[in-house]
């Protein structure tokens, strides 16, 4: 177990999974929201939609999809991709996707 402050909470997220199609978690930087937590629930076998992760920037949208892609030895567009105005980088494949406000406002215009 990782030693991140939201390993604390991944028991507890991963119920209210099973509750809810969505959950938000809110922590303060560097508790591995952006790059321990979204390989985990990747891993975990009960999680079989699309996850989005919210990055506020567009350059850290980018740079946390390259780094998760990089963990999983994987090129952006695969496993993990993101999205952005002007640019997109996902594929038939990809689970994860790291997304600007921007994007996350329209998803959730086209279907609340």
């Amino acid at each position: 177990m990782s030693s991140l402050p939201v390993a604390a909470v991944l028991p507890e997220l991963l119920t209210a999974l099973d509750y809810a199609p969505q959950v938000l978690l809110s922590a303060p930087t560097g508790a591995g929201k952006s790059t321990w937590l979204p390989l985990q629930l990747l891993a975990h076998p009960g999680i079989n939609g699309k996850i989005i992760l919210l990055e506020p920037r567009r350059l850290a949208a980018r740079n946390v999809a390259q780094r998760l892609a990089e963990l999983l030895n994987e090129k952006p567009g695969d496993t993990v991709g993101y999205r952005m105005r002007a640019q997109n980088c996902v594929g038939p494949n990809t689970r994860l996707e790291v997304v600007t406000e921007g994007v996350l406002t329209r998803m959730i215009q086209r279907d609340p």
